[in-house]
């Protein structure tokens, strides 16, 4: 479980260097089409990414430690 954590760590921290490299996905004035997609997508990536890692921390994970717990006291 620690180590899926600190993957979920190791992403968010990515994805901030994507937002600092990026300046919070701000467009050159000069940005083409493909550009932009590029950005609407990553940013849209980064959406998936951190709803998975909520649902995962705060709904999955725990649930997956309480079974366990069980079963582990009824052994």
């Amino acid at each position: 479980m620690q180590d899926l954590e600190r993957e979920h760590q190791d992403a968010g921290n990515e994805l901030r260097n994507f937002r600092k490299l990026t300046a919070d996905y701000q467009l050159p004035a000069n940005a083409c089409n493909s550009y932009t997609y590029l950005y609407e997508k990553i940013k849209a990536f980064e959406n998936d990414l951190f709803q998975h890692i909520h649902l995962e921390n705060n709904i999955l994970f725990p649930k997956v430690i309480k079974i366990e717990n069980e079963r582990l006291a009824h052994r």
